[in-house]
């Protein structure tokens, strides 16, 4: 823990920050000297850090040392970071700067000067926090820490900012983080005893402190929900809360009654996570969601009112590491568009992608640049054509939707999963093919699709679910009994009655699913011919469940499968 306190401090002094800093501050007599001597003290602290931890324990000196050099590293860190916070605030917009200007100007009553004044704070500032750290450093040789075997000198680095997802994520530090404050009808005055608190984990919308404003050394805010069934903390953001300029981390899931982020929240320009899962009235995203220019993970999932991102907001957000989900506006003019993707270089794991049907043409499909993003996974496609709206038909738009997925090509080599709902083309894209990584592939509701080549489907293809109507799909797997390597079938509201056409030929099968088929009535002999099947499950499919209740099928003949279950009760028990 202390370890990395310290590490975080490095960092900053390695960064910009303080170059910054000595530009502003030229007449500040020993700036730079400040600077090395700081260094020089972190250096030599970090080398003994492991043996103050292992000490600690059983010798209550070093302890109080190590709790000393916390504070001061926090101190350290808060200096820092508000220099930082105001370097961001002036590359931000006026909106920024205007609505945080109280909170500066508290830090230093010049007015006319409030950059240079706010700087010769934060050196003599910088200079208190080296002196406090002489002491510290002359006491770690009084309490005999010595330097590690296998101490090495730490890397410089030239960013300044440090992903709190990234540091924490260790399974350990993570629950030590989590831990420093969990808290349930604990009394506020105990809370604003706690200026310097990190962390703050909130059970319910009682333990929210009404004082949240004061505890502005927080990186760490958690207002979730704890599950799914549990109360929604709020049903608005705190106003507090925007004040909290050093920020890091912010989870809001689970509240089920959230519809909207006050604007306000663009002023946590230090957010480097948004947690917004399971808000399932959440509609929009804040106008001003661009601002947070150090944003690197914007979760949203289960968010299935969240139809409207403002246009320009994203894309701006070109440090995005995580976006769970991108809508594409229905055609308002501040709504969002798919070319916003374009800069998001940086997006790795599981990306979907709504409102397909909005895109307007090919060269705007283009513009998303999906082949760039070398750290997707897993792409999922929505074209949002449900059946229930009604056919589409404008052949104009179901070639323009054909153009659009063939120009969502995504990089050749990354893909391990690729998923596509609710598509009126008649063809599946040619990039197929030449996704050499994918091993699963689910596509759902394509009424429309036609006879496709096997050579159109991925040749590493181990797994394959079909959902509901998926034209020639439904009928004929005539072009996957070329594939040896599919292991997994599941087929799920199949619209028709019979078997699909050469799935008994698909001899590689280990695993066979049925779910939710209304009309699907066969007979388990039209299975023997797939020897390597070690598992058939089939539920919620009416027909059969009827006849195997009725004894009319003898599913023991199939003697090869060892696990066949239908409702979820094992045949073979049952026998």
């Amino acid at each position: 823990m202390a370890e990395a306190i310290v590490s975080a401090v490095m960092d900053q002094l390695a960064s910009h920050i303080l170059k910054e800093l000595e530009r502003k501050v030229s007449l500040v007599v020993g700036v730079r000297k400040e600077k090395e001597k700081l260094d020089d003290h972190l250096t030599q602290i970090k080398a003994v850090l492991e043996d103050a931890e292992n000490k600690e324990i059983r010798d209550k000196a070093v302890k109080v040392w190590l709790g000393q050099l916390k504070d001061v590293m926090y101190d350290a860190e808060d200096v820092l970071d508000e220099w930082n916070t105001r370097i961001l605030i002036s590359a931000n917009s006026p909106h920024v700067a205007n609505r945080v200007r109280s909170y500066l100007l508290s830090l230093c009553a010049c007015f006319k000067h409030l950059g240079v004044c706010h700087a010769i704070v934060i050196a003599h500032r910088i200079k208190d926090i080296r002196e406090r750290l002489d002491e510290i450093a002359l006491r770690k040789n009084q309490l005999g820490l010595v330097q590690s075997l296998g101490h090495k000198e730490p890397p410089q680095f030239t960013s300044s900012v440090v992903d709190v997802s990234e540091v924490f994520g260790r399974d350990h530090d993570k629950q030590e983080i989590l831990s420093m404050l969990q808290f349930d009808d604990v009394e506020n005055p105990s809370i604003y005893e706690a200026k310097k608190l990190r962390t703050l984990v909130a059970e319910s919308s009682r333990s929210v402190p009404s004082a949240l404003h004061q505890l502005t050394c927080l990186r760490t805010l958690d207002l979730s929900g704890k599950n799914l069934f549990s109360e929604s903390v709020f049903e608005v953001l705190p106003s507090e809360v925007n004040r909290l300029l050093h920020l890091r981390y912010l989870d809001l899931s689970n509240n089920s009654n959230l519809k909207e982020l006050p604007e306000t929240v663009r002023s946590l320009v230090n957010l480097q996570t948004l947690k917004l899962n399971w808000c399932t009235s959440l509609c929009k995203l804040p106008e001003g969601i661009g601002e947070l220019s150090n944003l690197r993970h914007l979760e949203v999932e289960r968010t299935n009112h969240l139809k409207y991102y403002p246009r320009g907001g994203i894309e701006r957000l070109s440090q995005l590491r995580t976006l769970s989900k991108f809508v594409v506006s229905d055609g308002s003019s501040k709504g969002s568009v798919i070319g916003e993707l374009g800069n998001l270089n940086f997006l790795k794991g599981r990306l979907l992608i709504e409102g397909l049907n909005y895109v307007k043409s090919v060269n705007e499909a283009k513009q998303a640049e999906l082949h760039k993003k070398e750290n997707i996974l897993e792409l999922v496609l929505d074209f949002g054509y449900y059946r229930y709206i009604g056919d589409v038909s404008s052949e104009e738009e179901i070639r323009r939707m054909e153009g659009v997925l063939e120009n969502l090509e995504p990089h050749k080599e990354s893909l391990e999963r690729l998923e596509i709902y609710n598509y009126v083309g008649s063809t599946l894209p040619t990039w197929m093919r030449m996704m050499s990584n994918i091993t699963y592939l689910c596509l759902s509701d394509c009424p429309n699709l036609k006879v496709e080549p096997h050579y159109l489907f991925p040749p590493r293809l181990e797994t394959l679910e079909l959902g509901d109507d998926v034209g020639v799909l439904s009928k004929s797997l005539m072009s996957l009994t070329h594939n040896n390597n599919l292991k997994t079938l599941s087929i799920i509201w199949l619209p028709h009655s019979s078997l699909p056409q050469g799935l008994n030929q698909l001899t590689s099968l280990q695993q066979l699913g049925f779910y939710e088929c209304d009309f699907l009535d066969f007979k388990p002999e039209e299975l023997k011919p797939l020897t390597m099947l070690r598992e058939l499950d089939i539920d919620d499919c009416p027909i059969i469940t009827r006849r195997e209740r009725s004894r009319e099928e003898d599913w023991s003949i199939l003697t090869h499968i060892p696990t066949i279950k239908i409702d979820l009760k094992d045949i073979e028990a049952e026998n």
